[in-house]
This record gives structure tokens, sequence and C-alpha cells, in this order.
């Protein structure tokens, strides 16, 4: 067995002072690992209420009802509940630019092993990336991209905005190994899956499993995405979570592209991979206050959920008692509501057969996946 590489990393877990370590050696119980982003945009144009408690919330709950360390909770945040922006130098928290994200995306995707669970979640804005209408072919897929607290930027002058693309976290979770379980929370607006597995369940249509194909500029064109949902919540103060502006690539962007290929591997087989969004094309996901607190309505319904279950539940069984959840503010709440949530998944772990960010469930698709193959497992 290969000795595992030793990396250095200066960012900080969240609720501790020491800085993150990536460890040389494994430990004994599974690794249980998790970067929560919240992100309002304070002072721009696009600002957010609710993004920030999102990511503190998970906070709370993986720390107080999930088995995970302090330590092994990283949390990105842009301002704190008092409305103050987050200090660079903060010992608890990091501030969730463009290069903090990557960096942590790298801690959270290194020195992971079978049987570890690891976590990602998003609250902020979603973009969809696409090429210019003169180049661009209308069965080319839609790219999803995540906003960070400094997307607006043009990078070096040349990359126009400083996006986390779907791309970019498939090369991240690209290098998680068979038997491990990993967890993706996006609460912004998305078109299609950020991550790439090849199956999906729309919860408008809750009794169908249909293959997660990816939304072409064709489609998404011809899309009109509805603002009834916060222009018409006359009781609820609602805001979508997508940008004021939609970014755009230049001609020269397609030469770019074709010049730095996208060379990852496909996911792992092996790898339990399951990834929860606030809606589909065509639909917003929505920023609101409930119970008097500002939060994302994807976030508040798994919140609720997790917790009537005990924070012990299938995927599926989660994300139905969310759609069950957002019934109920639709019809009491938020009639104009239009977002319904998107549970993917890959082949050889099913989201009945999965329990929520338990690390004994990583290992489901790897045995699958050597069924399949006709191999058994070795006997330790």
């Amino acid at each position: 067995r290969r000795p595992r590489r030793c990396a250095s990393a200066r960012l900080r877990p969240a609720g501790g002072r020491a800085r993150w370590r990536h460890g040389c050696a494994r430990a004994m119980p599974p690794r249980m690992k998790a970067l929560c982003v919240g992100i309002n945009y304070a002072g721009s144009d696009g600002e957010l209420r609710g993004a920030v408690h999102d990511a503190l919330r998970w906070v709370d709950m993986l720390v107080g009802h999930c088995g995970f360390s302090r330590d092994s909770v990283v949390a990105m945040i842009d301002e704190y509940p008092s409305g103050e922006l987050v200090d660079d130098d903060d010992p608890a928290y990091v501030r969730p630019t463009h290069d903090n994200l990557l960096e942590g995306l790298d801690w959270l995707t290194q020195d992971v092993s079978e049987g570890d669970a690891v976590l990602f979640t998003f609250s902020g804005h979603g973009a969809q990336l696409l090429e210019n209408t003169l180049v661009a072919a209308e069965e080319e897929r839609v790219e999803d991209a995540l906003c960070p607290v400094d997307w607006d930027s043009f990078d070096w002058g040349l990359v126009p905005y400083r996006l986390i693309t779907e791309g970019v976290l498939h090369r991240y979770f690209a290098r998680l190994p068979a038997g491990a379980l990993l967890t993706v929370v996006i609460d912004a607006s998305v078109v299609g899956v950020p991550l790439r597995v090849p199956l999906r369940i729309d919860f408008e249509y809750p009794d169908r499993e249909t293959d997660n194909d990816a939304v072409t500029q064709g489609e998404y064109r011809e899309t009109v995405v509805g603002c009834d949902a916060w222009l018409r919540g006359a009781s609820v103060n609602a805001l979508p979570r997508r940008p004021p502006r939609e970014p755009s690539k230049p001609l020269w962007s397609r030469l770019a592209k074709l010049l730095t290929q996208d060379v990852a591997p496909p996911l792992d087989e092996g790898l339990a991979a399951f990834c929860i969004t606030a809606c589909r094309s065509s639909q917003t996901a929505l920023d609101a206050s409930l119970e008097g607190v500002a939060q994302g309505c994807m976030s508040y319904c798994l919140f609720q959920a997790f917790e009537l279950c005990n924070f012990r539940c299938s995927y599926l069984e989660l994300v139905e008692g969310m759609a069950h959840i957002a019934r109920n503010l639709k019809r009491e709440v938020m009639p104009h509501m239009d977002q319904y949530f998107q549970l993917a998944y890959g082949k050889n772990a099913g989201p009945d057969e999965c329990l929520v960010l338990d690390p004994r469930s990583a290992v489901t698709a790897k045995d699958k996946a050597r069924r399949r193959r006709g191999t058994r497992r070795r006997p330790a």
C-alpha cells in the first residue's frame, strides 16, 4: 500500500484555533469530514440573508447529532450573524473566496479511505455558464457553477468570473476512492445536478427514477425562469438564490476550453455518492424568512425532516420528508413557491440502501460494484 502524502493547509477548522492538518496515518475509526459554505454576499447587489445561517446550522447539527468532531467540520462564511464581515484572520471561520473554496475542496478530498464519509454543502448563488450564441451548438451542455463571495472578479484578466464550476467540483470528487461515502447538498439555483452521477429523482414526480441527463443550451434557452415565488409572496420576505446578472463566456473561451480539456476520470463506481439540490431548470432556490429566521427554503426543509427522523434515515426517506414539509410550506405560507427538490445518485448505491452521513453505508457501492464484476471481498 502506498504511503499517504502529507500536505500543508493554511485554513482553519470551525471552532478551533489549530490550522488544518493533513494526517499521514489512517485513524482506526472512519473519518468524517465536512466543508459547509454559506455566503450572503454582504453589501453587494445580490445580497442574501439566510445562507450564512444555513452553514452555521450545518456545523451545529453535524457536531451535535451526526458524530462529526468539530475539528473535522470547516465553515466558510462571509459575515457573522451580527452582520459584520468575517475577518481574514478569524480563528473559527474562513472567508468563502474562490481560492479558499478550492483549498477547502482540496482538504476535503485528500486522505480519504474506504469507510470514510465526506460532506460538501453550499448555500448561496448558483449560476449557469453558456457558450456564446455565435459559436455554441444547441446540444452542448449548460454548466452549473457556484458563486464564491468574489465571483464577479475576472481571473488573471482572462477567465471571466471566479466561479466554482461543476467541472471543478468533479475534478476534486473524482479523487475519492471506492468504499467512501460522498454527500453533496446545494441550496442554490442550479439547472442540473452538479455531481456527475447517472440517476435522479425529481420530487415533483417522486415515484419516477430517471437518467440524470445534462441540460442542453437549446433546452435552457427555451425555459423561462419564473419570478412569482419571490415577487408575489406578499406574506414572506423571499429572495432568489441566483446572481443579479447571468455570467457569460466570451468568444475566445471556446479556444481555451479546447486547450484545457477536462481529463478527470469519472467517479469511481464503488463510491457511494448522493447529491441533493434545491430545484431544477426553470425553477429558483429561495432565501426566505421562515419562523422569523432568514434561511434557505430547502435547508429549512432538510433540517426539519432530518430532526423528525432523529437524525437517522436513508437518503430517500430524508428527501421524501423534505418534500412533505415543502408541500406544507407551499400550502400554508408560500403558495407561489416553485422549487422541487432533486436527489441524484450512482447506480451501485441506491438512496433507500444508505443512511445519511453514516460511514457504515460507505461500502455499499463498492460491494455492489464487486458483485457486478463477479469478484468477492477478500477475507481480512
